[in-house]
């Protein structure tokens, strides 16, 4: 090819290997290759498709995803049922769990194809397969020292306790004690105020140990020992009371050969549910967990 001039035209190459004919503008491909922006996303393009070439997707299947509703549906599950009290970490955790232990049956469920031919809610399927898992589980009767030691360490649930019945009325602010006090001498002169007997609350036979998370072991102590029928003022983690103690019937430990059959039953039922649990983690190896923590 020759110039107007009749001299052949010469391709000049650019410092980039672009050419151009007589010296004049650059191929529009090659002007738009020596960006260095596109560069750069041309760089990252080729890292992420060799990231994706040799990292395993996750399928929808085996992902298993702790989402801020997942999250947000526990808390507010918590809430209605503690007076909306937020959960504390230590309490929140265990919850998510379980949601998830769940999550793994109910997927587990889903591919064994327990949902086939029977339109059941979510619930009756995760049933389903707990019922397998459980069936599946082999629980050996306990050994005489296994069991000891299981007892002893629940005796609480088996022992008889003391029962308590009482009056209380409490009574709360700064002054609380000398009220207490002063409302006291107006009972045993027999000129009880009427707005007394509105405050009052009356336990019927109530186990020693369910008072105590209430009024704390010094109170229910004090008031254990107190004589039936006297008013009395006692102080509690609350705050002070005026107290009467109508009966008090104490307890007594129960043996272990007493309630045998029942303990051994119990036993085994905890051994079983420890290791589903167990079995339900190993069926959740084969999925990706995120706790989605905040």
């Amino acid at each position: 090819m020759t110039t107007s001039g009749g001299e052949p035209a010469v391709d000049t190459v650019d410092v980039d290997g672009a050419k151009s004919q007589g010296g004049g503008r650059l191929n529009p491909v090659w002007r738009l290759l020596r960006e260095p922006l596109l560069q750069f996303m041309l760089i990252g393009a080729v890292i992420f498709a060799v990231h994706a070439a040799v990292t395993p997707s996750v399928s929808k299947e085996r992902l298993i995803e702790v989402t801020p509703e997942v999250r947000q549906s526990i808390i507010d599950t918590f809430k209605s049922a503690h007076e909306q009290r937020e959960p504390a970490p230590d309490e929140l955790a265990p919850l998510i769990d379980l949601w998830i232990l769940n999550e793994i049956t109910f997927r587990e469920a889903l591919a064994q194809g327990l949902d086939k031919g029977d339109e059941m809610i979510r619930d009756r399927i995760t049933h389903k397969m707990r019922l397998l898992i459980f069936g599946g589980v082999d629980v050996k009767e306990p050994t005489p020292q296994e069991l000891q030691e299981w007892y002893e360490k629940r005796r609480i649930q088996y022992d008889i306790p003391d029962l308590v019945s009482f009056i209380e009325v409490p009574f709360t602010g700064a002054d609380a004690e000398t009220q207490s006090r002063a409302v006291l001498q107006e009972i045993l002169s027999g000129t009880e105020p009427e707005d007394v007997r509105m405050r009052a609350h009356i336990f019927g036979e109530r186990p020693r140990h369910t008072l105590m998370p209430s009024f704390g072991q010094n109170f229910v102590d004090a008031l254990v020992a107190l004589p039936i029928g006297q008013w009395q003022t006692l102080q509690a983690s609350d705050g002070w009371h005026i107290v009467r103690l109508d009966t008090f019937v104490p307890g007594r430990k129960v043996d272990l050969s007493e309630v045998s059959a029942q303990a051994v039953q119990t036993w085994k039922d905890e051994r079983r549910r420890i290791l589903a649990i167990a079995a339900t983690r190993d069926l959740g190896k084969a999925y990706v967990i995120r706790r989605g923590e905040p």
